[in-house]
């Protein structure tokens, strides 16, 4: 396990139930035309972060336990951090970087790798006439872009030796250049697989991310112009399915792991089953979410410990610490208004259940406070927060107390 690279080795478990999608994605790839783009979408809270490394341990490292991977896919998966390479020089460089370092023996074709990283460096994504020489790739090079895209065929030829198979390339971190940076990853992706290498990429970007990287190149467009492009860069689409509200409460378990009992010896017995209820709701499943109200929860009980101050917590007071995670201004607005506002609040939520308009917007809003505004400002704003605030209102309302209570305690523990 100590040899693994560093992705694999939070990918060895399904934590968010789709090695299903991901075997049959595998399948797929193996069958599509060589050089194929594999675009993986998701909404928040999907865990597609998690599906790319899962679907990356399955096609190598994992392969042998699970013996489901397609005959036609090369054992060896290699994995682009693009938002880390961009630190270290152009992103499109750690393409040809990440092939050239899987060679067994590189021996001359170190120094050609440097060559073609190099002329892959000068490529131009803009449109623009350059002003400095071009990416040559060779003295004679008549089509340099063309000699790249061979070039970097050949490394994915000497990879594949002697096993054959195609590769297979995720690309993570996409999101995390700038629109600018992710139009020339993709742009650049293209031109280099134009030659059909016997190599897979899966790029890992949400859907609005790619149409701002086309915006940042087209300038803006229209909705079904920005599809027709995409539809023409990627060869596939695939959009991850949100997580099982199901299995939110069991990921959360998991990350709080050895911690159970403290949380347990703080806040009651039944301690996780309450956080479990509270953080049932879809759009909260993001394991990167729940990965940190974990650490959250096992701080806040870790303090209550140490000043021997245990209290059994309601469900509306696991919301409450759900909300000061995912929500911390709507947290610092209603803390800021008092008693009086858990009551507005009750009120809004129950008038928005009935169909009625909100009637409630007599809360004065200071223009001076960026935090300050009407509750119905917040509920007409963000839609996953109304949904929550519709099952939990009426609580915050009955357990007032506890939650100043909850309030300080967390302000108490720097959270």
């Amino acid at each position: 396990m100590s040899g693994q690279p560093r992705w694999a080795k939070t990918a060895q478990q399904d934590v968010i139930g789709q090695d299903r999608l991901a075997r049959s994605l595998l399948r797929v790839i193996a069958r599509m035309p060589a050089g194929s783009i594999v675009a993986v979408h998701g909404a928040p809270g999907s865990g597609r972060d998690e599906f790319v490394r899962r679907l990356a341990w399955l096609a190598g490292p994992g392969r042998s336990r699970t013996g489901d991977v397609p005959a036609g896919l090369h054992p060896q998966v290699l994995w682009l951090d693009a938002w880390s390479w961009c630190k270290q020089g152009h992103v499109l460089s750690g393409l040809v970087a990440a092939v050239a370092n899987a060679i067994r023996q590189p021996g001359p074709s170190r120094e050609r790798a440097r060559e073609l990283a190099g002329s892959v460096s000068r490529m131009r994504f803009d449109g623009t006439m350059p002003d400095v020489p071009g990416p040559a790739f060779g003295s004679r090079s008549v089509d340099p872009v063309a000699d790249i895209a061979r070039a970097f065929s050949g490394f994915v030829d000497k990879v594949r030796d002697p096993r054959g198979g195609r590769l297979l390339m995720v690309i993570d971190g996409a999101e995390w250049l700038t629109p600018g940076g992710r139009w020339q990853l993709i742009d650049g992706m293209r031109a280099i697989l134009v030659h059909q290498p016997e190599i897979a990429m899966v790029l890992s970007l949400g859907r609005e991310a790619a149409v701002e990287a086309l915006k940042s190149h087209h300038g803006d467009m229209a909705e079904a112009s920005a599809v027709r492009i995409l539809n023409d860069l990627f060869d596939l689409s695939v959009t991850v399915p949100n997580l099982e509200v199901r299995r939110i409460g069991t990921l959360l378990r998991e990350y709080i792991g050895n911690s159970e009992s403290t949380v347990q010896r703080s806040f009651g017995r039944d301690a996780l089953t309450g956080l479990s209820a509270a953080v049932a709701h879809r759009p909260l499943g993001s394991p990167r979410f729940l990965r940190r109200l974990a650490w959250r929860t096992v701080l806040l009980a870790e303090f209550a410990a140490e000043l021997r101050a245990p209290r059994v917590l309601s469900e509306a007071q696991w919301a409450w610490v759900i909300i000061s995670e995912r929500w911390p201004d709507f947290r610092r607005f209603m803390i800021r208004g008092g008693r009086k506002r858990w009551v507005e609040l009750a009120r809004a939520v129950q008038l928005m259940k009935t169909g009625k308009a909100d009637r409630t917007g007599a809360l004065e809003t200071d223009p001076d406070d960026p935090h300050s505004s009407s509750i119905s400002r917040w509920l007409s704003e963000d839609l996953i927060l109304n949904d929550y605030l519709r099952l939990h209102a009426e609580g915050f309302a009955r357990d007032g107390e506890g939650i100043f209570w909850l309030e300080n305690l967390m302000l108490a523990a720097g959270l």
